[in-house]
């Protein structure tokens, strides 16, 4: 329940959502701090039917999301 929880609070408390050019990270100046904010993707959701996935993260300080979509080939 810890996962749904962390997922749960992050979509009702989001300010907004923007899509990340990078896979890892995303480098922005957050709206709140003024601050130059290194934001990990380090969620991930996958569809088990198909290899599509989405990595995200939350800036803490403006509760701004960002999100990458990509694939992830999955091994037999």
């Amino acid at each position: 329940m810890e996962l749904l929880d962390s997922l749960k609070d992050i979509i009702l408390n989001a300010k907004s959502f923007e899509k990340s050019k990078n896979y890892y990270f995303e480098n922005h100046i957050c709206e709140k701090s003024g601050n130059n904010i290194k934001v990990k993707l380090d969620f991930k959701l996958s569809n088990e039917k198909n290899d599509k996935i989405m990595k995200f993260g939350i800036c803490n300080e403006c509760k701004k999301v960002f999100y990458y979509y990509d694939f992830e080939s999955k091994s037999l």
